[in-house]
């Protein structure tokens, strides 16, 4: 899993669980406040959708582009796409068009992509879509079936084993609680991952439990939409029975620690689900930062500071190298339906790199994992094949 190739120390691919590519584009734009208004998630989100509402296809897919090259000269080799910006420029086509843009943008790059279409049907709890949400609609459940056949006949032979489908429900309050159930059987009979944004913010809850008497992880798996193939995304806002039941159903868990950072949403509690052996994997979803170091670190650094202890996510024997390999990379693939074996993803560290310096041979891999940068990786390949070299995209 490890290796040593010229000097060089060479680790698995990591994977990215959890994109917005579009939102890259609010990079820079939302770092201020305004004085009259307290600043939150909500409020954020407000600057969000004025941006979904004025990107075409062609600004889609540059941003995918974009994002898809930062991510393999980070050193992520696969991501999941949370795709749910269905009708760019008034178009109705369920989605097709603007999928169509992030696989060609996952196809220049040479990325691993999961496109997860994301259901979107309601503008809360109860309420109809808001104006500015309309572009994420799916109306009907019929409607993501035809989706999903029809972003399936763009994939080609090629596309194989790179590219590939899965699904989404937005979160509890944007999608009726009658489709959990049929959007779930619906993945598990064509064997794709089903991932949700679930318990991300304290107001979330509150509001779920005001309406159906459950938290939204309970709700989640009362309508039968936790499973083995289910990605539970942030899950910041559980308590003892939320986690016990996200365990028992096998279900992961995408932390995105410097998106969940950026918008206040709160710090999961990753030791809890760690000691109940919850697979985690990490995303970075806004992409107001692309650096699986970054998240591994900062997941590791939250857990030692909400539980006052050293070396949270670590192994039976107290080692912290197998367990970070496992979070960023094993169960991302595990998470987005790829092997959990790399098949030739690999990032290659600069041997020469002063970080390196007077540190044991030994302790260099875990090292990197919580101390490095996208500075540091040198060469990335997909499937054996080299897409980055001396640290930039080879193509992009």
């Amino acid at each position: 899993m490890i290796e040593t190739i010229d000097g060089e120390l060479s680790l698995p691919g990591m994977v990215n669980a959890h994109s917005h590519a579009f939102q890259r584009y609010l990079r820079g734009r939302v770092q201020r406040r305004s004085p009259a208004v307290a600043d939150s998630f909500w409020t954020w989100r407000e600057g969000m959708y004025a941006l979904a509402n004025r990107l075409e296809l062609k600004d889609i897919e540059a941003s995918a582009r974009l994002v898809y090259a930062e991510c393999l000269e980070a050193g992520y080799t696969a991501v999941g796409e949370f795709h749910y910006l269905h009708h760019p420029g008034g178009t109705a086509d369920s989605g097709l068009g603007s999928a169509s843009a992030i696989i060609r943008a996952a196809r220049q790059t040479g990325i691993r992509l999961r496109l997860l279409f994301t259901v979107y049907s309601r503008g809360g709890f109860g309420q109809p879509l808001r104006d500015e949400q309309r572009r994420f609609e799916t109306p009907s459940l019929a409607d993501v079936e035809r989706a999903l056949d029809g972003i399936a006949k763009t994939l080609l032979p090629s596309d194989a084993g790179r590219l590939g489908l899965g699904l989404a429900i937005h979160s509890v309050r944007a999608v009726e609680d009658s489709w959990f159930g049929p959007i779930a059987e619906l993945a598990r009979e064509r064997e794709i991952p089903l991932h949700v944004h679930a318990s991300e913010q304290r107001v979330e809850v509150e509001t779920c439990r005001a309406h159906f008497g459950l938290s939204p992880i309970a709700l989640l798996d009362e309508r039968g939409a936790l499973g083995p193939e289910t990605s539970l995304v942030h899950a910041t806002w559980c308590d003892d029975e939320d986690l016990d039941r996200i365990a028992r159903s096998g279900a992961t868990v995408v932390i995105c620690p410097t998106t969940e950072g950026d918008l206040g949403d709160g710090v999961p509690r990753t030791a809890a689900m760690w000691a109940r052996r919850i697979p985690i994997a990490i995303g970075s979803d806004s992409h107001a930062i692309i650096d699986p170091f970054a998240e591994l670190r900062r997941l590791e650094y939250d857990a030692r500071a909400a539980s006052e202890s050293r070396c949270v996510l670590v192994d039976a024997r107290g080692e912290a190298l197998e367990s970070l390999i496992a979070i960023g990379s094993t169960a991302g693939r595990r998470s987005l339906g790829f092997s959990e074996t790399d098949h030739g993803d690999r990032v290659r560290l600069r041997a020469d790199a002063r970080f390196f310096a007077g540190i044991a041979p030994g302790d260099r891999a875990v090292a990197a994992l919580l101390g490095a940068h996208p500075g540091l990786v040198d060469e990335v390949q997909v499937g054996g094949e080299v897409l980055v070299v001396n640290g930039r995209h080879a193509h992009v």
